[in-house]
């Protein structure tokens, strides 16, 4: 995919249309054809919109982006343009995320776009919505941090998808492989940078909503704030699906009064629910009921925030008629998701699971969640960089409150120059591995690498996760055919 979205036979993209309250100097109106926010890489007859991004402020750049070629500017101040038609607006970032969409022919109005946000659980339920909605019979693409997959696809193919261009170049491909649903994850990041902008959704899905992410929005009412501008994305005729919380009320209020609503979640009173069975380290069985129905669901998950997430995407399915039988078996088809406590099974006795988790609040509910289940040893092996951003230096202490033991691994252990005390730390991995019981449980923070990479997506470091997955294999060899096995 790539970063610039541009338009072939038609003449351009009104901006006077598209952006009503952009105020126009040295021009009545712009068509754009081709849309580009990093000046570096301008080409003749895009129009550049100056925004503040990590790279710097795009209004100090405008120079080069003439200079390359633009043949109009986006700014919110005035700034030179050498004559060049400006368009000044009072958000850059949704004067880009608009335009990318107007650009790409406006491709969310050629399915069902379902938008999936909130602090966390948002992967999880991204991709247990898929399965229930594919298990119906219908074409589904999922954009999210695991990937991005259409329809007729087999791996998921890494993408920064939220990069306006990247995302509607995303959306407008899976409309032409005739996907009728498309699940796509939405970050906080995405929400502040007004990605969704132009984007239909048909339905919005909060899965929770707690005081997160302080570090890239400032403070918790802003991080709401940020997280509330969902709604405004939300089709007249959309529906909102949550858990029942105290941010209900507000979320509510930010929907069009045409908009449905319905609650998930595991409360009796919730429109479609679920209720505990059975629970231990080796999976989860509970009733999932909507109305009179009720289903029981087996997965392979123990954890009970997978429960909640898979309530969520089973009253997605209900808003598309999807039988609650049929989303059962999507959900048990299903069974996990690929580093969302995603279990090792190499034989061994103890449990072991891998989680990539994206917030304090969802490595909190992980292990909250472990704890309870492990009669024995509850034990921690962190990415020491993944430790760092989840928990600063105080990571620890923090997991201290419900594991027995924490690792910090560093990202050297498997280089060739490994330091002393990267080999150390491999020698603590050893005994701890070595150590573990029936009755023990591990969790290991840091994903396998799978699916396709993108372009330009760097490879990145071998994860942790193979490590652990290496050492399991050798110490609990499969047979192999016609071996025979010791007496027991």
């Amino acid at each position: 995919m790539h970063d610039t979205f541009q338009i072939g036979r038609s003449p351009g993209v009104s901006l006077a249309r598209l952006l009503p309250h952009g105020r126009f100097i040295a021009c009545d109106d712009i068509l754009a054809a081709a849309v580009q926010d990093d000046a570096d890489r301008c080409r003749p007859g895009d129009v550049f919109v100056a925004r503040l991004t990590a790279r710097g402020d795009g209004h100090d750049a405008v120079s080069r982006a003439l200079a390359r070629g633009a043949m109009a500017v986006i700014a919110e101040r005035l700034v030179p343009t050498d004559g060049v038609g400006l368009c000044l607006v009072p958000d850059s970032d949704f004067a880009l995320a608009r335009l990318a969409q107007a650009l790409a022919g406006e491709p969310s109005h050629a399915m069902r776009v379902i938008a999936v946000t909130g602090t966390s659980g948002k992967t999880t339920t991204a991709w247990l919505t898929a399965a229930v909605l594919a298990e119906a019979g219908l074409r589904v693409g999922v954009l999210s941090d695991l990937g991005c997959l259409s329809a007729d696809d087999s791996l998921p193919e890494r993408d920064d998808y939220s990069r306006p261009a990247l995302l509607a170049a995303w959306l407008s491909r899976l409309a032409a492989d005739n996907c009728t649903h498309a699940v796509v994850e939405v970050s906080s990041e995405m929400l502040a940078a007004q990605a969704l902008a132009g984007v239909r959704c048909d339905t919005l899905v909060v899965t929770n909503l707690a005081v997160a992410h302080l570090a890239a929005h400032g403070t918790g009412r802003a991080y709401r704030d940020i997280q509330a501008r969902a709604t405004a994305a939300l089709a007249p005729d959309g529906c909102l699906v949550t858990c029942q919380g105290p941010a209900d009320g507000r979320l509510r209020g930010g929907i069009d009064p045409t908009a449905t609503y319905l609650t998930a979640g595991l409360a009796a009173d919730c429109d479609v629910w679920a209720r505990p069975v059975e629970q231990s380290l080796w999976g989860r069985t509970f009733l999932l009921g909507c109305g009179g129905q009720r289903v029981p669901v087996t997965v392979d998950n123990p954890v009970r925030p997978f429960v909640r997430n898979a309530v969520l995407a089973a009253a997605v399915g209900a808003r598309y008629g999807v039988p609650l039988d049929r989303a059962a078996r999507g959900l048990e088809a299903a069974g996990s998701v690929p580093g969302r406590v995603e279990r090792l099974d190499c034989g061994q006795d103890a449990a072991v699971f891998v989680d990539s988790p994206t917030s304090p609040h969802a490595l909190a509910a992980t292990l909250g969640s472990l704890r309870r289940l492990t009669s024995g040893r509850l034990v921690v092996v962190a990415e020491k960089r993944l430790a760092h951003r989840l928990g600063g230096r105080g990571f620890g202490r923090r997991v201290a409150r419900w594991c027995d033991d924490c690792l910090l691994v560093p990202d050297t252990i498997l280089d060739v120059a490994a330091d002393e005390r990267a080999l150390s730390c491999y020698a603590r991995i050893d005994a701890l591995l070595s150590g573990l019981g029936r009755d023990d449980c591990l969790l290991v923070t840091g994903g396998l690498r799978r699916g396709r990479r993108g372009r330009g997506t760097p490879a990145g470091r071998f994860p942790l996760a193979e490590l652990v997955q290496g050492w399991l294999r050798l110490a609990h060899p499969a047979p192999r055919p016609g071996m025979r096995l010791p007496a027991a």
